[in-house]
């Protein structure tokens, strides 16, 4: 996974977002917000110390681009400068094999190349890597269940060059998985549409189980309902051009992640994962977007955004901005065990939200780059704007509650400019 993920975000920022910072808990907030004895320093000097700076800005999105890796190595050099200890004499416990899914596959493949119009249906086994040639259209029909089998220790995948056409039902499903009765993320290497500019169209379809469940690379394709699951990365788009509708991803390491693409997301649910959505050079539109108990919810570095409604719900971190430009608008933003947006060299408006009961900070901000008003923002633990650059940052006509706004504005040297002052909330929120 980390060569995927290095690979694709350059580096500033999934990396940073996989990170357990938030370790400063509100009441009733996920475990897995928790911080870690592996936590870098200087995500506990800002999730503990409550101190930010214009460099920890930078350094969320930055120093923690090879976090990953930094954070393997310097497990590798505990375990070197540890003490030797004798060999165990007892035998090593052998783990139980997994029971594998009762299944009788109508065809099965090999390594394959289908050079020729091709239907799947029922049940379809396939052990090593199949494509699907240029100028050849793969069609799965509803309720087909197709597994992926390692064959000799090799993990099968499933590439398409021409076009695919899996257009499942609400009743009757498709279902790409591994042969285990349980699957778990690595089974199988997922799919990959590879230069393929045709209209593939998957519908009411579920991945699950593999490295990258979906991986579309120079290639354009519309998503309706469909959802990975326990997989290393959900989906993975490079310069693709992407329609995706519902559906979504959980339980994965990172659920979506885009590089240099233009996307238009509407309905989606991100749960549970460690980064919800991740964009990197890329064109966002999320509409009503469910994106809940991921360590970090949207991530955006150098893109253009445009945020419309939906929530973010109980994450660690809720949207992070680098040097984006855009719009935040009619998002809840609560409850987030860090912040709930948080913005840096970002030309973004942020209007119409509800930025409320976030366990440190509503907004944090770098800069004077961004604008925020018409919003409701009160009730989070730390600040409700918290300024650590030294730019002026202006929040004006905004609601701030009852008890009046907490603003911090690094000892004078951040202000932070909030009258005139809404008495009520906007729009009734």
């Amino acid at each position: 996974m980390k060569r995927y993920l290095t690979l694709i975000c350059g580096g500033p920022l999934l990396a940073a977002f996989l990170l357990p910072t938030f370790a400063k808990a509100t009441v009733g907030r996920p475990d897995f917000a928790k911080a870690t004895a592996d936590t870098p320093a200087f995500a506990v000097t800002a999730a503990g110390a409550n101190d930010y700076s214009p460099l920890q800005g930078r350094a969320l999105v930055v120093a923690a681009a090879g976090e990953t890796d930094a954070t393997k190595t310097s497990g590798a050099q505990s375990e070197t400068a540890a003490p030797a200890t004798p060999a165990s004499t007892t035998p090593a416990a052998t783990a139980a094999p997994r029971p594998e899914a009762a299944f009788k596959p109508l065809i099965s493949y090999g390594d394959r190349v289908l050079a020729e119009d091709t239907v799947w249906r029922g049940e379809v086994l396939v052990e090593g890597a199949v494509t699907v040639a240029p100028q050849t259209t793969l069609t799965v029909e509803p309720g087909t269940v197709v597994r992926f089998k390692k064959s000799e220790g090799r993990p099968p995948t499933l590439v398409v060059q021409g076009r695919i056409v899996a257009s499942g039902t609400k009743d009757d499903p498709i279902r790409f998985t591994s042969n285990f009765a349980t699957s778990a993320a690595g089974d199988w290497l997922g799919m990959t549409l590879l230069g393929s500019e045709k209209k593939n169209v998957l519908e009411n379809c579920r991945i699950d189980g593999a490295q990258t469940g979906l991986e579309a690379l120079f290639s354009n394709l519309t998503l309706k309902g469909v959802r990975a699951e326990r997989c290393t990365v959900g989906m993975r788009f490079q310069d693709a051009l992407v329609q995706m509708e519902a559906g979504g991803a959980s339980d994965c390491d990172a659920g979506l992640i885009f590089a240099n693409s233009e996307a238009t997301l509407r309905g989606l649910n991100l749960i549970g994962n460690h980064a919800g959505i991740t964009a990197h050079k890329s064109s966002i539109y999320l509409q009503d977007g469910s994106l809940a108990m991921n360590r970090a919810a949207f991530s955006g570095d150098n893109c253009r955004v445009k945020l419309e409604g939906g929530a973010a719900l109980d994450n660690g971190r809720g949207v992070t901005l680098l040097e984006c430009e855009g719009s935040v608008s009619g998002m809840k933003l609560a409850r987030n065990s860090d912040y709930g947006l948080s913005l840096t060299a970002s030309r973004v408006r942020v209007n119409d939200n509800l930025i409320i009961g976030n366990g440190m900070q509503g907004i944090l901000v770098f800069d004077g780059a961004g604008v925020a008003w018409g919003n409701t923002i009160s009730g989070n633990s730390g600040h409700d704007i918290y300024n650590a650059g030294t730019e002026e940052f202006r929040a004006p006509n905004n609601f701030w509650g009852e008890s009046g706004p907490t603003i911090y504005d690094n000892g004078g040297r951040g202000k932070v400019t909030i009258v005139p002052r809404l008495k009520t909330a906007p729009n009734g929120k």
